[in-house]
């Protein structure tokens, strides 16, 4: 069993108890939002030291922190006892996962407990908040590596490329107007993919790279298109 293989099972049980889950947010490989509460799961093949200490230090952010692993073929409560007794300690909570052919499921062992530490990093849970509060859907799968993460930038581009591919040559006010991140001109002066170009003063146009790089990530280009689409039908 793969970490990639454990994201769906542990998505759907957090998705079907009402959170927002995304993954691969700020190196958590995933984030359940749900009003206040703030969970944060780490996927991993294996129960280790350096998962729980990886736990920990997503403890500092004010999270609930899950570790979420395969389930023990030789599972027993007893065989068990000493590891649970040591992650409860630690303030985690335990998910366990099976996967029996075309079927799984993820279990939670235990719940983790209140974080009870005076130290917590704020700045951090708010890099990961902002970065939740920006991604309109979730492409990413969580505890893969070697792949492309859309984070709330990457969207934010995606956006302003559909709308310069939808309406031509445009300026950041216009491309606001259209639904545009606030922070367009910067992007778009930046240019960190390489699909824009400044076509005149302040005029944008999307480049054969942009256009090259929305067919990377149909999902979300389907989305924003139908979006400006229905915002903008036809007279």
């Amino acid at each position: 069993m793969t970490e990639k293989e454990l994201y769906p099972p542990v998505h759907d049980l957090f998705e079907k108890r009402g959170y927002k889950v995304n993954a691969e947010v700020v190196d958590c490989d995933m984030t359940a939002v749900k009003d206040d509460e703030f969970i944060i799961v780490e996927l991993k093949k294996n129960l280790s030291v350096a998962l729980l200490a990886q736990g920990l230090k997503r403890q500092r952010t004010g999270a609930d922190v899950y570790v979420a692993v395969p389930k023990p073929k030789q599972y027993s409560f007893s065989k068990f006892r000493s590891v649970f007794s040591v992650i409860k300690k630690l303030e985690l909570g335990l998910i366990f996962v099976s996967i029996r052919g075309g079927y799984s499921f993820a279990e939670i062992v235990f719940e983790p407990k209140p974080y009870t530490s005076n130290y917590k990093n704020y700045k951090k849970k708010k890099q990961i908040m902002d970065e939740i509060n920006g991604r309109t859907i979730d492409t990413n799968t969580g505890g893969v590596t070697g792949t492309k993460i859309v984070t709330a930038y990457t969207e934010k581009c995606i956006h302003i490329a559909c709308i310069l591919d939808m309406y031509g040559e445009m300026s950041p006010k216009e491309v606001r107007a259209k639904g545009g991140a606030d922070n367009t001109l910067q992007i778009l002066s930046r240019n960190v993919y390489g699909w824009f170009r400044k076509v005149n003063k302040g005029i944008y146009a999307i480049t054969d790279e942009g256009r090259k790089g929305l067919l990377e990530y149909p999902e979300l280009e389907k989305y924003y298109t139908e979006l400006l689409t229905e915002e903008s039908p036809e007279e």
